[in-house]
């Protein structure tokens, strides 16, 4: 479920990715992100006038598309694809990324 300061938060999130960060940190930060853009909004934002959280956070985590194309190609590839799969508006660029990602990791 997502609150007010859902959105406010994936800015912060991309920015620490792109620093040098533990294994472990990078995942959460992109499980969150995960959560953040297939969540819903919770019950009581829904009654204050913010049923669209979850939109919000795909169009703040499209502000940083290409950290976690570098994230994936260089780091966790499947946390990020995970969350690229629902935030990249441009599906055949993710599907070539995808398929190109995957040819290179079974060599």
């Amino acid at each position: 479920m997502l609150f007010q300061v859902a959105p406010h938060a994936v800015p912060v999130m991309l920015a620490a990715l792109a620093s040098d960060l533990p294994k472990f940190v990078r995942g959460h930060l992109l499980s969150t992100l995960a959560f953040l853009v297939t969540g819903e909004s919770h019950s009581s934002e829904v009654e204050a006038g913010c049923p669209d959280l979850e939109e919000e956070c795909v169009e703040a985590v499209r502000e940083g598309l290409w950290t976690l194309y570098e994230e994936a190609a260089a780091g966790d590839a499947e946390a990020a694809l995970d969350v690229l799969e629902f935030a990249d508006p441009d599906e055949s660029r993710f599907e070539e990324f995808r398929s190109a990602l995957a040819g290179r990791l079974k060599r």
